[in-house]
C-alpha cells in the first residue's frame, strides 16, 4: 500500500482562511496608507507647480505676487500652469482645474501677498472626487482644513508670499513633512 503526502481538504481549509482572516486585517490599512501618500505626493506636486508659476511670473513678467491688484491672483497663477477649466465660482472663491487633476481654490479679492501679510489658497489634490468633493466643501462653514480636521488630508491650504508658496496650517505642513510610516 502506497503512502500518499498530499494535503487533505481540512488542512487546505484552515489555510484559506487563516489567510483570509490576515488580509481582511491587513488589506484596509495598506488602502489608507496608500491614499495618504498619493495625497502627500499630489500636494508636493501642487506646491512646487504653484512655485514655478510664481518663479516663471517673476522671471517673466518682472511681477511677484506683491504686486498684484485687488482680485488678480487667480489670472497671475493661471498664466503659467496648465489650466484646463477656469471661471468656477464656489462660495465667494474663484477656482480652476489644472490638467494634473488638481483644483485651486483662491478667496475673492487676494491681492498683496507679502511676507507680511501672506495670501491663503487651497488646493483639492483629489479634484472633485472623494473624500471631499467640491459640493461637500461648501457646506463646510470654515472653508479651509483646521489643525483637527485629520481626515481632510486631499484638500489643503497654501500659503503665497511675496517669493514663493509654502504648506500653511497644521494638517499641510504635517501633509508635506511627517514621515512616512
Amino acid at each position: 500500500m502506497r503512502k500518499s503526502s498530499a494535503f487533505t481538504l481540512a488542512e487546505v481549509l484552515i489555510t484559506l482562511a487563516i489567510i483570509g482572516v490576515v488580509a481582511a486585517m491587513t488589506i484596509p490599512g495598506v488602502i489608507v496608507r496608500t491614499n495618504q501618500q498619493e495625497f502627500k505626493t499630489g500636494f508636493k506636486k501642487a506646491l512646487s507647480v504653484l512655485n514655478q508659476a510664481i518663479t516663471m511670473n517673476m522671471a517673466m513678467d518682472n511681477e511677484s505676487p506683491e504686486d498684484l491688484a485687488e482680485g488678480g491672483m487667480p489670472e497671475y497663477l493661471m498664466r503659467r500652469m496648465n489650466v484646463i477649466q477656469s471661471d468656477i465660482t464656489i462660495g465667494s472663491n474663484t477656482a480652476f482645474y489644472t490638467a494634473d487633476g488638481f483644483r485651486y481654490e483662491i478667496p475673492g479679492g487676494l491681492a498683496d501677498c507679502t511676507a507680511d501679510d501672506p495670501c491663503i489658497i487651497a488646493v483639492d489634490v483629489n479634484g472633485d472626487r472623494g473624500p471631499i468633493s467640491k459640493d461637500e466643501r461648501t457646506k463646510i462653514t470654515t472653508g479651509y482644513p483646521t489643525s483637527a480636521d485629520t481626515n481632510t488630508i486631499d484638500f489643503l491650504a497654501i500659503m503665497i508670499t511675496d517669493t514663493g508658496a509654502q504648506p500653511f496650517g497644521a494638517v499641510a505642513q504635517r501633509t508635506m513633512y511627517q514621515a512616512d510610516k
